[in-house]
């Protein structure tokens, strides 16, 4: 996984094994931590929900004075600012608890999978 994360083909990727490591650190078998940032992040009515089942305190958002137009985008822009925090905490929830398995170690895991 060390190759993956890091570099693909020479390029730099998004988070570096240092930061795996910290998010590893920090949010593995933590959900309580990823729990309090989607309570700072978005408004919500419950803050036990489980992740990305949030329900949503913006629908009290007045769009009754916006025209229809601008009313559609601030309800769309709104849709894709919650989509994209949940699905940010939920990454970070799966490379927490994201075991990394060594080259030798997929090639077993794939050959026991083959011959089933």
């Amino acid at each position: 996984m060390t190759g993956f994360i890091e570099k693909e083909k020479g390029r730099q990727m998004r988070i570096t094994e240092n930061e795996i490591d910290l998010i590893k650190k920090t949010f593995k078998n933590n959900e309580k931590v990823l729990k309090l940032l989607r309570k700072i992040f978005l408004p919500e009515l419950d803050p036990d929900t489980p992740l990305n089942q949030n329900i949503d305190l913006w629908l009290s958002v007045p769009v009754e004075q916006l025209d229809k137009d601008q009313a559609v985008i601030n309800i769309m822009a709104r849709n894709q600012l919650i989509k994209h925090v949940e699905m940010q905490l939920m990454q970070l929830d799966i490379l927490a608890n994201t075991e990394a398995k060594s080259l030798d170690e997929v090639r077993e895991s794939l050959k026991k999978d083959s011959t089933k």
